[in-house]
């Protein structure tokens, strides 16, 4: 995992989106698929967190790097919600890695730098709006992408489009 995130392989499933993962803890799961969570590997750790979803054919996830702060956080006896402090209310702007995935295959990955300060109600706007628009840019880039990979990426910005608030 690099400092900006764990750098998600595409393919990977969603909670686990690294070629090796040493242990994956589950904090909350939706018909059976994991929604939140922290995954290792190579000793970094980072959370995952299903921002939304589609009906489970296309969701959006957000990866954030764990600080050894976060870990006590995460690890204290008291009720804590998990994401309280790490991505919502953040004190500080975090790199983050954004992923989207169909079927619970990620087909899409970026960098994201999570704003500071958001509120729960800000989260979900402000993802999609960066996910939008990374493909956006992705689907303009030249060289072009390969045909099969580019359907993949406009399905998935499609199906985006269609989950992000008016």
């Amino acid at each position: 995992m690099s400092s900006y995130g764990p750098a998600p392989k595409l393919g990977n499933l969603a909670w686990a989106p690294l070629p090796t993962v040493d242990a994956v803890e589950i904090f909350d799961r939706f018909n059976g698929v994991p929604t939140l969570g922290v995954v290792r590997a190579e000793g970094d750790s980072c959370l995952f967190w299903r921002v939304i979803s589609d009906d489970d054919k296309i969701s959006a996830w957000l990866y954030v790097p764990l600080t050894d702060e976060d870990e006590r956080y995460l690890s204290a006896d008291d009720d804590n919600e998990v994401l309280d402090t790490i991505v919502f209310g953040s004190r500080t702007s975090r790199y983050t890695t954004i992923g989207i995935a169909t079927s619970n295959r990620l087909v899409f990955e970026r960098e994201w730098q999570l704003p500071r300060d958001l509120s729960p109600d800000e989260v979900a706007g402000t993802f999609l709006e960066f996910a939008l628009e990374a493909m956006t840019v992705a689907l303009e880039q030249d060289p072009p992408l390969p045909p099969s990979r580019r359907q993949i990426v406009q399905n998935a910005s499609d199906a985006v489009r269609h989950m992000a608030p008016v």
